[in-house]
């Protein structure tokens, strides 16, 4: 087994490059040759606001992972929307329509149908389901040092068989399969730790999923009126494609970065008043994308919310000026 420590995502990024490089197996997978690491690898991150990737080689997509946050925590999973943030998305579903393993149905529409979910701006599933994130909160309400907090995103039911009763063809079984939060018993701060099945280092790991998780990390804790604690990561097979060589070992070969931590302050301490929020931004995106809009971050007082609007709206509309809470973003809406 691999273990290691790491400040934040840069320090990740460089140290799991090494890594990767030093003991990466090579293997033939789907058409495809990728290096793994032989045994699964378990990390630590120990401060999850240091989620912003500073370092220029990586070439990191801004906007992605605030675009598939907003996605997540909406609960849809339309290709509509997150294919206009990366049209590479469109590969990955079977309908060109919908993405058939997206997290956010399964975080905050859960059922136990055979029914894959089709979950749009606006259009919620209907009869019997679970909002995780309300079971995450409860459990916390009933018991703050509870071990029952969690998320699932594995569903049997829809992932393993098809209507034949043989394996299920897709191009989309999820990655990620669950998220546990946890009080930490020395400092009282929440704690997350995420296990996947499969992990790959640039599409994955490093462009959005440290990212989307230690964002969901973040607002939890808010909801919870908990500090932020650390982030543990758990990857049964950890890979990257031999077409990105290049680029591993030009990260790993960095000898000087930075980290760039940042906890916003917070207007909302309660689920609903999250989903308030989080529903005025899903409207103010849509009308960014779809339409000419017009900058208006006042209409958010929440500077966690501000932030997010802002780097959306850049994405949509550049040429207009914007303004940021955490300064230190103007350094990376260039790259």
């Amino acid at each position: 087994m691999f273990t290691a420590e790491y400040n934040g995502i840069n320090d990740f990024l460089v140290g799991a490059s090494q890594l990767l490089l030093e003991y990466g197996v090579k293997r033939e997978i789907r058409n495809n040759c990728c290096y793994e690491l032989p045994e699964p690898f378990v990390f630590k991150i120990n401060d999850p606001t240091a989620r912003w990737v500073t370092i220029p080689e990586r070439k990191w997509n801004l906007s992605l992972p605030y675009a598939e946050s907003l996605w997540l925590a909406s609960g849809r999973n339309d290709m509509e929307y997150i294919s206009h943030y990366l049209k590479r998305m469109m590969d990955f579903s079977d309908d060109k329509k919908f993405m058939r393993g997206g997290y956010g149905p399964r975080f905050r529409f859960f059922n136990g149908s055979s029914n894959d979910y089709q979950i749009n701006i606006g259009k919620g599933e209907s009869g019997t389901y679970i909002d995780q994130f309300k079971y995450i909160v409860e459990c916390f309400k009933d018991d703050p040092n509870t071990r029952r907090a969690v998320l699932n995103i594995d569903d049997t039911m829809k992932d393993e068989f098809g209507d034949d009763g043989k394996i299920k063809v897709t191009k989309d079984i999820p990655c990620t399969r669950l998220l546990h939060f946890q009080r930490n018993s020395l400092d009282g701060r929440l704690d997350l730790t995420v296990f996947m099945r499969s992990n790959d280092f640039l599409w994955g790991a490093s462009a959005v999923n440290i990212f989307n998780f230690t964002f969901i990390q973040e607002y939890i804790s808010a909801m919870l009126g908990m500090g932020i604690g650390s982030y543990y990561h758990i990857a049964n097979n950890f890979h990257y494609y031999e077409d990105k060589r290049n680029k591993v070992e030009l990260i790993a070969s960095i000898d000087k970065y930075e980290e760039m931590p940042f906890t916003y302050k917070k207007t909302f301490t309660t689920l609903e008043e999250f989903d308030r929020l989080c529903d005025l931004l899903a409207r103010e995106e849509t009308h960014m994308r779809l339409s000419h809009a017009t900058y208006r971050p006042e209409i958010f007082e929440d500077d966690f919310f501000k932030d997010w609007y802002s780097i959306l709206f850049h994405k949509n509309h550049p040429e207009q000026n914007i303004s940021f809470v955490n300064n230190q973003l103007y350094n990376l809406i260039g790259r």
